[in-house]
């Protein structure tokens, strides 16, 4: 997935300059990390670590109804927001604020 800003993010204690970046997603059995990664353009699975931007582990949280899709969304709140990944019946989320 790709994304981009035009103002300076802060994620996780990692801050993001404004720009374009591909979210990445690592699923483990302790959780889910979201990976922030400088590379763009690419096509499909071609994830080349040593551009990681940044790491930011998830929280999770149950949905009450099942997301049949993998759904990435932004949620506006305060002075940021919370970027959230939905699928099945479960939801990984973490806030940004914008700087």
């Amino acid at each position: 997935t790709q994304f981009s800003t035009t103002r300076d993010l802060e994620i996780g204690g990692t801050t993001i300059p404004a720009g374009k970046y591909t979210l990445w997603t690592l699923p483990t059995t302790r959780g889910v990390t979201l990976i922030i990664n400088k590379q763009t353009g690419q096509w499909g699975t071609e994830y080349h670590p040593e551009q990681d931007l940044g790491r930011v582990t998830l929280g999770v949280e149950p949905l009450s109804e099942v997301a049949e899709r993998f759904t990435v969304s932004i949620a506006t709140e305060g002075t940021g927001g919370v970027f959230r990944f939905d699928w099945d019946r479960t939801r990984w989320a973490v806030p940004f604020t914008v700087k």
